[in-house]
């Protein structure tokens, strides 16, 4: 099996389409049988024993343990998945090859067979093949008609590993003025020094004179509330609270919804910028910041669209916090509320490094500013990432992501020779960079080469995408793992 894995073809994603063929002696049993993921043209995508959703299964499983993977839950939702989408691709190949007309011919499939029964010389062997159960060369012959048929139509439109000078025989072409462009896009790279800052990263000094010029935001109020979904019963339990029908303790205990309490009714985001985000309501959040010591406030709609009623428990003062030992609060208010100050701040120095960096050197400006330089090896302008060209080296981790920043690509691939950009935003990274070099490779045969397989697997990868979009498909994998294979599991 391992032999004819291999032969199936090169490119990823049609091996994992033929691999529905490939004859396996036995069924791994992890989901119950005839439940039904799908359906291509009408016909239905089940689990059977033998059948090509079954078979796909298995040898997927069979791949991942080989590669060490855990067959969990997880590892088989994803098995699931690409058996099925190998099914439809070969339930569509075989309709379009039924359509044509082909048929695999007796001493086509029997010579298809032969490496089955070879001995360890890897010559046919008579005796293998007569020592094994008919009924197991019946299946086997089945498959491997369904493989050939499969190679067929991939062939025909993607191209054989046999070629004729250096063209694949059958299939699309790439012409050599595309590979050429493609291989020449990839020889033109730069190469960069680079320097950063993390742009979440504020000093204490910092965070403590905000938290000192916005105190107020940090002030705690001892209240409790009593959240209700319906206004009119909110309104009707204030005013049995407020003649003495009820107590304010057993609401909370009968009829509050806790939404923003624990049991005992206390508001546990208690912090005044908190209690903003509870009561988005200007005048409603100044009643209730204004109420003495047991006072209830009125119904006041809150964030999540319920109705709350507040209390003060204990006498209103200014509960100033002390910041410097309660830095963590202000620095988590900063981080969710106000993540440009920090940004700001990196950025201005970031600007007075490249400042100095253009007057003294770069290297002295990494000196004196106690930054370490990172040299970027050469990489070429490849927006996306795409296969068809180099990529970002994924070893720089300040500039991961950087293939999709727009901005980022502009900048470095607009310097001249030596010149130090200004600061750029490169996911929580403020970096600046300085060209250090812009080199030319020459195009080899060997480029060439793989970029025409680029070419290929980006060919077969899109039709496949194309097929498994079409109105024909009904993919109805992750509603039966999840409601018929998982909720039997946990029953």
């Amino acid at each position: 099996m391992k032999k004819t894995l291999l032969y199936v073809g090169s490119v990823f994603i049609l091996i994992l389409s033929a691999i529905t063929f490939i004859f396996i002696p036995a069924m791994l049993q992890r989901a119950p049988k005839g439940l039904v993921f799908g359906k291509y043209d009408g016909k239905k995508i089940e689990w059977t024993q033998g059948s090509d959703f079954a078979n796909a299964v298995a040898n997927y499983s069979d791949m991942y343990k080989n590669q060490g993977v855990q067959l969990d839950d997880s590892a088989y939702f994803y098995i699931y998945n690409y058996a099925f989408n190998s099914t439809v691709t070969s339930m569509a190949y075989a309709d379009a090859v039924k359509k044509s007309g082909y048929e695999p011919s007796t001493a086509t499939v029997s010579r298809a067979m032969v490496p089955y029964f070879a001995d360890e010389n890897g010559n046919y062997s008579a005796r293998l093949y007569n020592a094994t159960a008919e009924s197991t060369r019946n299946d086997l012959r089945k498959n491997i008609r369904k493989n050939l048929i499969w190679n067929r139509y991939s062939e025909d439109v993607f191209g054989s590993s046999a070629k004729i000078g250096k063209s694949k025989l059958f299939g699309l072409k790439t012409s050599d003025a595309e590979t050429n462009f493609l291989a020449g896009l990839n020889a033109k790279k730069r190469s960069f020094d680079l320097v950063s800052w993390n742009k979440t990263t504020y000093p204490d000094e910092e965070v403590i004179k905000y938290g000192v010029d916005h105190y107020e935001l940090f002030n705690k109020h001892d209240i409790s509330v009593i959240s209700l979904d319906d206004k009119a019963e909110t309104e009707k339990l204030l005013a049995q609270i407020t003649n003495n029908e009820v107590t304010f303790e057993d609401a909370i205990k009968e009829y509050s919804k806790k939404y923003y309490s624990g049991d005992d009714g206390k508001l546990t985001s208690n912090y005044e910028y908190q209690i903003k985000e509870i009561i988005p309501g200007e005048d409603d959040f100044k009643a209730v910041i204004d109420l003495e010591k047991d006072g209830l406030s009125p119904v006041i709609q809150t964030a999540n669209n319920s109705y709350s009623i507040f209390r003060r428990n204990e006498k209103r003062e200014l509960n100033h916090l002390n910041v410097e030992e309660n830095i963590d609060v202000v620095r988590n208010y900063l981080n969710s509320h106000e993540a440009g100050l920090a940004e700001e701040y990196n950025t201005k120095i970031a600007k007075d490094f490249a400042a100095s960096a253009v007057a003294n050197g770069f290297d002295k400006a990494c000196k004196e500013a106690k930054v370490e330089k990172v040299a970027v090896p050469a990489f070429t302008l490849n927006y996306g990432g795409t296969s068809m060209t180099g990529d970002i080296p994924s070893d720089i981790k300040e500039l991961q992501g950087a293939n999709r920043n727009e901005n980022f690509l502009e900048k470095a691939f607009s310097l001249k020779n030596g010149e130090v950009s200004e600061p750029i935003i490169v996911g929580n990274n403020v970096i600046v960079l300085k060209l250090t070099g812009e080199q030319t490779d020459s195009v080899t045969d060997e480029a060439k080469t793989k970029i025409a397989e680029n070419i290929t697997n980006f060919d077969s990868s899109t039709a496949q995408k194309a097929l498994l979009n079409s109105p024909k498909v009904e993919n109805n994998v992750s509603n039966v793992f999840f409601n018929e294979i998982m909720a039997s599991k946990n029953s």
